[in-house]
């Protein structure tokens, strides 16, 4: 391990909470129904400092414990988060285009993952290197061996005075094994039955303990075939055009010649030549097009390396050293179809004609571009305008001779925490902990070109080349670019807390208290190839910038027993940040228990966000969008998203125009401000278990920027942000990181457990959860319409699962069921729109998505105490994505929420010593 990897020493504070928390997961509610004894150990609950008896307080939690991670046949810590109904997206692998394919986190109650605070033994950690988009910073939830993980507990709420900044939707916080003893390995292989995705995992756990301490180590590795688009025939995903998605069309990227006026002779190609390119005629739309799904991948190739090694010593009676280190090692490597060029303009002008090209693809003025000027037309380029009208032409060619684009992602993260833990007298505990944690991460791209590249090929000697013609190896070899990146991200935390009785009451009760501080240090540094900064790579973008800031925060925490059925807990932070100031966030929970089984609860918690570092000192972010173009549609008489087979320009106009586009960052951006507020019911008997939580969230200053796909339809709104060429085309589109105005949600949680007492048959337990949106609107500035974000499309209103677990003797069989409720599509307010503005009949039904139930089986033998072995089938009944039929994209589904991996089986064996 590298020096720089070690951690920086310190001290231990505050883990985890913040005004309470309940949880109802089956194996916990039977712990509290066994809290009787008033001898009960105190413990930390997620959502609050103050150690307590009880394990349900004020706001909700959710608990995950290692068996249920088991049960429900889980691979890592992502695959049981993404389950849960709080989760309404995700962030997957299957982003093969996106910035972060080998990366994972959630976004919990609609807040997204940069708004989701994630812990590990309630420490802050370092975030992902990359930004998600180009804009978001987030942790990475993959860098854990799954076998260390004790529980999940997922604090379905804000939590800023507790925790600070980040914890807007919630907080994750994994806790791991402290007192592991022996040895156990374990090997688990998966497959589908429709081919592709299969993966391998081993892991290995040891562990040693004394009568003063313990030391543990948790190693997995685990490799993950690649699942390819054309692997899903069965699902339809391995062509561009399917039955499913009436928008759907394949690609207008081939080989043709587009623009200049209607009718004009240019020469295009035939099918037969189209075909001799290795390109595909689209027969429907007449022209040479691309299927890019044949070339794909669902899911990348990837391997990785976790290892945690967790320890604590008893150094006196009420001293113990405590401490973790934690390494990763990462590799993934997605696989897309290749980029495609339509930057090569040619102005016809008498018999002459001018070929251009803009110098970085992104600023369309004359003095940022190429130009080469030929005398005679019918000699130039192959004589592709040898019978052109005058006018403005540009090439529209896939660059297939250069092969798949290829992006291999490495990296590491290295993370330590080392800290002391004891106790003042009888009652009062406190801890101290310095932690450190650095990531690295490595981009290789190869199977790309820059736009000089492209100029210089096709103006090349007397009389320049075509690009309707096979481009010569050797000149694909002289063409051909790899570009790069390298990101790096790091954070210093010290922490220090103190909890116990603070004063007595007059009801002979105590209040309890918490108080502490911590300090931090976080900083990133991003950097592009010099080509992909300037946006001059051909089908790819670059993301760079660097920054630090510093944070320091103080606390206080007091839970006041106002009675023997009433408790009040009362909590307030202040952070102080080195580039945008000091917050203050109170919070007030409630909790009151008319009797042993009943527990009513409400909270209130102020809640804040700084600014992510890459949206305020990153720089321009240069990436490419596909929209569409409704100003020039609407110009050329069009009606956006409809086909156009005999007017190509048009066609492409109001369908899939690629263009560049930039996000910018904002310096002088402040932080988002908001609150969270809860208030339900809980009962815990012997046999039953139930909450029902109506919760809202809002945040006032959300930083965002306004997607190319919105400005482009709300052209007049953004018309400053929008390049069009001289055509009135749409070329590029600005968008820059800006406080908007708000985003409020509201919505019900709800969990029922039963415990089913079989005798002679065994145990059945019944646990159900579920999530649904009440409300979700937003409003971009003062000026703007409230969006209701339910109805524009994309979030689904109802998310919920059932998990049945059985045991018998030495088996343990479940049954887990995942919904998906059905909701709009993601484009619907645009057709919506459209249909408006055409007097069109609109069907609601034809453009939403449906409802979605996915089932897993999983079966465990209890060979003895010390051999299991376990096999499953996850999706048994093969259910594929459901698609959505506005989304023109590939691949029609919205990969937060679906995957195309299908039926998938698996079998292990695990061993302990």
């Amino acid at each position: 391990m590298q020096a720089n990897s070690l951690l920086a020493k310190a001290i231990r504070v505050a883990l985890i909470s913040s005004a309470g928390l309940a949880t109802i997961a089956v194996g916990v509610a039977q712990a509290a129904g066994e809290s009787g004894d008033s001898s009960v150990e105190r413990i930390q609950v997620t959502g609050s400092r103050i150690k307590r008896t009880d394990l349900e307080s004020a706001n909700p939690v959710t608990v995950l414990d290692a068996s249920d991670l088991s049960n429900q046949g889980f691979t890592n810590v992502q695959d049981a988060l993404e389950n849960l109904s709080a989760t309404t997206g995700a962030v997957t692998t299957q982003s093969v285009h996106g910035f972060t394919p080998a990366a994972t986190a959630i976004s919990l109650r609609g807040a997204g993952a940069n708004r989701t605070l994630t812990l590990i033994n309630g420490k802050r950690l370092n975030q992902y290197p990359r930004a998600l988009g180009g804009t978001s910073n987030f942790v990475d939830t993959s860098s854990i061996p799954l076998d260390a993980v004790q529980r999940i507990e997922v604090l379905q709420s804000g939590a800023s005075a507790i925790y600070g900044a980040d914890a807007v939707g919630g907080v994750v916080n994994i806790i791991l094994k402290r007192d592991f003893d022996g040895f156990a390995a374990k090997y688990r292989r998966a497959g589908t039955t429709e081919g592709g995705g299969g993966s391998d995992k081993v892991s290995i756990s040891m562990g040693s303990s004394s009568d003063r301490g313990n030391v543990s180590n948790f190693t997995e590795f685990s490799s993950n075939e690649q699942l390819k688009a054309n692997e899903r025939a069965n699902f339809g995903i391995n062509t561009d055009k399917v039955p499913y998605s009436p928008f759907s069309s394949y690609s207008s990227y081939g080989a043709r010649i587009a623009g200049g006026p209607v009718g004009s002779d240019v020469r295009q190609l035939t099918p037969e030549q189209c075909q001799n390119l290795g390109l595909f005629y689209d027969v429907a739309n007449k022209r040479c097009g691309y299927d890019r799904s044949m070339q794909r991948d669902l899911a990348p190739e990837s391997t990785r390396f976790n290892n945690t090694t967790l320890f604590n010593y008893e150094l006196m009676d009420d001293l113990t050293m405590v401490g973790r280190l934690d390494f990763s090692k990462t590799k993934s490597t997605t696989r897309i179809e290749p980029s495609s060029s339509d930057n090569i303009d040619v102005k016809v002008s008498g018999g002459e004609l001018d070929v251009s090209q803009v110098r970085s693809g992104l600023d369309d003025s004359e003095a940022n571009r190429f130009t080469k000027h030929f005398d005679d037309k019918t000699s130039a380029l192959n004589g592709d305008f040898a019978n052109a009208a005058d006018g403005d032409y540009y090439y529209i060619r896939r660059l297939n001779g250069l092969g798949q684009r290829v992006g291999e992602t490495n990296g590491e993260n290295y993370y330590g925490s080392l800290g002391l833990e004891g106790s003042l007298g009888d009652n009062y505990s406190w801890d101290v902990s310095g932690n450190y944690g650095k990531s690295y991460i490595d981009v290789y791209n190869h199977g790309y070109t820059t736009y000089q590249k492209m100029f210089d090929y096709v103006t090349a000697g007397d009389n320049g080349n075509s690009l309707l013609s096979n481009i010569p190896d050797d000149a694909l070899a002289q063409m051909s670019y790899s570009p790069y990146q390298r990101a790096d991200s790091s954070l210093l935390n010290f922490q220090a807390n103190i909890t116990g009785p603070a004063f007595e009451l007059f009801n002979d009760q105590e209040a309890d208290f918490a108080f502490g501080a911590e300090w931090s240090k976080q900083d990133y540094n991003a950097n592009s190839d010099s080509e992909s900064m300037l946006g001059n790579v051909v089908g790819t973008g670059g993301s760079s910038g660097q920054g630090d800031r510093r944070f320091w925060a103080t606390y206080g925490e007091l839970k006041v027993p106002v009675l023997d059925e009433l408790t009040f807990d009362l909590a307030a932070r202040y952070d102080r940040y080195s580039d945008f100031g000091g917050n203050v966030t109170p919070s007030i929970a409630v909790e009151y228990r008319p009797t042993d089984e009943w527990l009513l609860r409400g909270s209130w918690n102020r809640v804040f966000r700084a600014p992510d570092m890459q949206r305020v000192y990153g720089n321009p972010t240069q990436g490419f969008s596909t929209v569409v173009d409704f100003k020039k549609c609407e110009e050329l008489g069009g009606i956006p998203n409809t086909s156009y087979p005999d007017d190509p320009q048009k066609n492409t106009v109001c369908n899939e125009l690629h263009i560049n586009s930039t996000t910018g960052a904002n310096p002088d951006l402040k932080p988002e401000k908001g609150y969270t507020a809860n208030i339900g019911a809980v009962y815990g008997g012997d046999q039953l278990s139930a909450s029902v939580d109506l919760w809202q969230w809002k945040l006032d200053d959300m930083v965002n920027q306004v997607s190319a796909s919105r400005q482009a339809r709300e052209y007049a709104a953004y018309e400053s942000t929008i390049t069009r060429d001289a055509s009135g085309t749409i070329t590029h589109i600005q968008s820059t990181a800006l406080n908007l105005s708000y985003q409020e949600v509201r919505g019900i949680d709800a969990e029922l457990g039963y415990d089913f007492d079989l005798n002679s048959l065994g145990e059945l337990k019944l646990i159900g959860r579920s999530t649904y949106l009440l409300k979700s609107e937003s409003q971009l500035d003062s000026v703007s319409p409230v969006d209701d974000d339910i109805d524009d499309g994309g979030l689904p209103k109802l998310k919920g699962n059932i998990v049945a677990t059985w045991n018998y003797g030495d088996f343990t069989t479940a049954l887990s069921g995942y919904y998906t409720g059905r909701h709009h599509g993601v484009n619907y307010k645009s057709f919506k729109e459209s249909a408006e503005e055409n007097n069109e009949k609109f069907k609601e039904s034809d453009y939403e998505v449906g409802s979605y139930f996915r089932w897993n089986l999983t079966g465990t033998y209890h060979y003895n105490d010390d051999i299991d072995f376990q096999t499953g089938l996850l999706n048994m009944f093969n259910r594929g994505p459901n698609f959505d039929p506005t989304d023109s994209s590939w691949p029609h589904y919205e990969r937060s929420l679906f995957n195309a991996v299908g039926r998938q089986w698996f079998i292990e064996a695990s061993v302990k010593m």
